[in-house]
C-alpha cells in the first residue's frame, strides 16, 4: 500500500516565466519553472525527507504537463491533482529584481477547486496539513475547500496568510483569510501580512494572532530572521547572518518547509527558526521558487 503522506498541502501552482537580471520588458529570454506557495513548500519538505502530497487542479495543457513533471521529479505526491480539460493552468510572469509579478490566473483550473477535490484524500491521517491565504482568495470554492481541509485535519493545521493583490478576494482578505487562522494550530506569516489582518507589530502582533486560536505563531522578518511564540507562550527570536539575495520569490515558502520539517521532527522552536531561515536563504540565493532549497544531506552536514 502507498504510505499516507506526512503533509498534505492545498493550493494553486502556476507556470512561471522569469526574466533573470533585467526587467521583464527588456528580457530576450525567460527561465521556465513553476511557482505556488503550497507546492513550493511540498518540494522543500520532500527534499528534507518527508512525504508531501499536493492537492490541486491543473489544466489539461502543456503548462500543466510541465508542472506535474517537475513536481513529480521532486518526489511530490500528485495522486490528488485533477486535470481540467476546460480551464487553463495559471501563468506567472516576473523578474528577479523584486518588481511585482504579473499573474494570468483568472478562470484558471485551480480557481474552480471545490470541497469535492478532497474526496478520497486521507486528510485525517496526515501528520500535518498546510494551505495559504492565496487559496482563500482565489474564489468561493477554493476558500471553502481550504476551510474543509483544516476542519477535517487531525494532525497539525498550518496556515500561511501569504496575502497577494489582484486576486478575486484580495479586497476582502481579512474576511476570507481570518477563518483559516481561526482553524490553525501553527501560523507562519510575514510581519506585514499578519499586521494587515490583525494589526500590531512584533510581539504584540504575534499575541493578537494567538488570540484567534493558533497555539504557535511565527513571524517571518526577511533578512532580519524570524521570531515566534511557542505553545507555552515563550517568545523566541533568531537573527541569522545576512546572505546575498539573487531572487527572493519563494523564500518564505522555503522557510515554511524548513520550519515545519524541523517541528515535525521534534526540534525546538529556536532550532526550527534557524532551519527555516537557512532554507529561505538558500532559495533566495538562486533563481526560481525552489531551485536553491537544500537537501537533507546538506542540512545534516551543516
Amino acid at each position: 500500500m502507498t504510505p499516507v503522506p506526512d503533509v498534505i498541502a492545498l493550493g494553486e501552482t502556476m507556470l512561471s516565466l522569469i526574466a533573470v537580471g533585467v526587467p521583464l520588458a527588456e528580457a530576450s529570454e525567460l527561465r521556465v519553472t513553476h511557482g505556488g506557495a503550497e507546492s513550493n513548500t511540498c518540494v522543500g519538505l520532500a527534499r528534507l525527507g518527508l512525504r508531501a502530497a499536493w492537492v490541486s487542479r491543473l489544466g489539461s495543457d502543456q503548462a500543466g504537463d510541465r508542472i506535474a513533471s517537475d513536481l513529480g521529479r521532486e518526489g511530490v505526491d500528485l495522486r490528488w491533482v485533477r486535470r481540467d480539460p476546460e480551464r487553463p493552468t495559471g501563468l506567472m510572469l516576473r523578474g528577479t529584481s523584486g518588481a511585482p509579478a504579473r499573474y494570468e490566473r483568472a478562470g484558471s483550473a485551480a480557481s474552480s477547486l471545490s470541497p469535492s477535490d478532497l474526496d478520497g484524500v486521507p486528510v485525517e491521517d496526515a501528520r500535518a496539513v498546510i494551505t495559504s491565504g492565496i487559496t482563500a482568495m482565489l474564489g468561493a470554492g477554493p476558500q471553502e475547500t481550504a476551510i474543509g481541509l483544516l476542519e477535517r485535519a487531525r494532525g497539525l493545521r498550518v496556515v500561511d496568510p501569504n496575502l497577494r493583490l489582484g486576486l478575486w478576494g484580495s479586497d476582502r482578505a481579512g474576511e476570507l483569510v481570518r477563518p483559516l487562522l481561526e482553524r490553525a494550530d501553527l501560523v507562519l506569516g510575514g510581519e506585514a501580512e499578519l499586521a494587515a489582518l490583525v494589526g500590531g507589530i512584533g510581539r504584540e502582533l504575534a499575541e493578537r494572532c494567538r488570540d484567534l486560536g493558533p497555539s504557535e505563531v511565527v513571524l517571518k522578518l526577511g533578512a532580519d530572521g524570524a521570531a515566534a511564540f511557542d505553545e507555552e507562550g515563550r517568545w523566541c527570536e533568531v537573527r541569522p547572518p545576512r546572505s546575498a539575495e539573487v531572487d527572493p520569490v519563494g523564500a518564505g515558502d522555503a522557510f515554511d518547509a524548513g520550519y515545519l520539517a524541523a517541528r515535525l521532527g521534534g526540534a525546538s522552536v529556536e532550532d526550527a527558526l534557524r532551519q527555516g531561515a537557512r532554507c529561505g536563504a538558500g532559495v533566495a540565493g538562486m533563481v526560481g521558487d525552489t531551485a536553491g532549497f537544500p537537501t537533507l544531506a546538506e542540512i545534516e552536514g551543516g
